[in-house]
Parts: structure tokens; C-alpha cells; sequence
């Protein structure tokens, strides 16, 4: 039978490792507590992207309903009093 001799070491190696242990098991934490509040902000900015393209397909729907020929025609008659030129006030310049 094989007899196990105690180094003058032992209690020190123990106590080392246990030292090396809880010192990997916080940074372990601390880098998921990191890795979850990174990812938390990346889906936050993800939201926050596609909130901003719904916007913009909105204000491209409202500037293509502004510019239509008909409503420009209207706000020019309603609001500047304007009115298509008849032959009479028609003036044709020639270079």
C-alpha cells in the first residue's frame, strides 16, 4: 500500500487555489454581468432603429402626399390666389 506523505506545502497550495478560484469566479460574473448589460443596450438600439425606419417611411409617405401635382394646384389657387393663365394673358418670348 502506497502512503501519502503531507508536504510542508499543502495547506498553502489549498489555500491558493481557493484564492485563484473565487478570483475567476468573480471576473466570470462580472463578464456575464457585463456581456448582458452590453446586449441589453445593443436590443435597446435595435428597437430604437427600427422605430426610427417606421418614421421614416412615414414622413416619405407624407411628403409624397405634399407634393402631388393636384395638391400643389390646390394650395396655390386656396392660398396664393393664383389661377392657370388664360390665351389673353399668355406672353410668348422668342430669343
Amino acid at each position: 500500500m502506497i502512503k501519502w506523505q503531507a508536504s510542508p506545502y499543502s495547506p498553502l497550495i489549498f489555500i491558493l487555489g481557493v484564492v485563484v478560484l473565487g478570483v475567476v469566479s468573480i471576473a466570470v460574473v462580472v463578464q456575464v454581468y457585463d456581456f448582458r448589460k452590453d446586449f441589453s443596450y445593443l436590443q435597446s438600439m435595435k428597437q430604437s432603429e427600427v422605430d426610427y425606419e417606421v418614421k421614416w417611411g412615414q414622413l416619405l409617405l407624407e411628403q409624397s402626399a405634399l407634393t402631388q401635382p393636384s395638391r400643389l394646384e390646390q394650395s396655390a389657387i386656396k392660398d396664393l390666389n393664383m389661377h392657370a393663365p388664360s390665351q389673353d394673358e399668355l406672353v410668348i418670348v422668342k430669343p
